[in-house]
C-alpha cells in the first residue's frame, strides 16, 4: 500500500471508490433512490474536487503497486452536532473507507493511524471525533481500542433515511 495525496488526476478514481466502498458497505440499508441521492450528492467528482482543494481537509488515498485506488481517509475540522465539538480547535475523521478485496490485511488501522497523527498535529491537545453508525459494532470496538468514547448522537441523512449515528470523542 501507498498512500498519496489525492489531486485533480486522482478524482474520478477517488469518487469511484468512495461510492463503491459506501454501497458494498451500507448499500443495502437504503431504498435505492435514497442511496443514489446520497452518493450523487457526497461522492460527486464536483465535490470530492472542492473537498481535496480545501486546505482544512486531509485526504489520503491508498493504492496498490499497480496504482489501484483501494482504501481512503478524510480528516477536517470536527462538524458533528455536539455542544463540545470546536471546529476552530478541534479534528474529526470523517470516513476511512477500505475497499473488500483488501480488508483485513490492516490497511484500515494504518489509515486510522495517519488520521490519528494528522489530528494530533494539527489540533495539538484537542479532542478529537468521529461519528459511526449506531450499528456497526466492529468500527465502534475499533475506535474503543484507540480511546474513543461514546458522547452523544445524531441523525444522519441518506437521501430519505435518517440513520442513528454515535458521536465519539477521544481526549488528548
Amino acid at each position: 500500500m501507498h498512500l498519496i495525496a489525492p489531486t485533480t488526476e486522482h478524482l474520478d478514481a477517488l469518487s469511484e471508490l468512495a461510492a463503491s466502498t459506501f454501497s458494498e458497505t451500507f448499500g443495502h440499508l437504503y431504498p435505492p433512490e435514497d442511496l443514489q441521492a446520497f452518493l450523487m450528492k457526497s461522492y460527486a467528482a464536483d465535490t470530492v474536487a472542492a473537498e481535496i482543494a480545501d486546505p482544512a481537509q486531509f485526504w489520503r488515498l491508498a493504492v496498490d503497486d499497480d496504482g489501484r485506488a483501494l482504501a481512503y481517509l478524510q480528516c477536517g475540522p470536527v462538524g458533528l452536532p455536539h455542544d463540545e465539538a470546536d471546529p476552530a480547535a478541534h479534528g474529526e475523521l470523517k470516513r476511512i473507507y477500505v475497499h473488500s478485496s483488501v480488508q483485513g490485511r490492516g490497511w484500515g488501522k494504518h489509515l486510522l493511524t495517519v488520521a490519528m497523527g494528522w489530528m494530533e498535529d494539527t489540533y495539538p491537545s484537542a479532542p478529537q471525533w468521529i461519528g459511526v453508525w449506531s450499528e456497526n459494532l466492529k468500527a465502534q470496538t475499533l475506535y474503543g481500542a484507540y480511546g474513543f468514547e461514546r458522547v452523544g448522537e445524531y441523525k444522519f441523512a441518506v437521501g430519505e433515511t435518517l440513520d442513528d449515528e454515535f458521536i465519539l470523542r477521544r481526549r488528548p
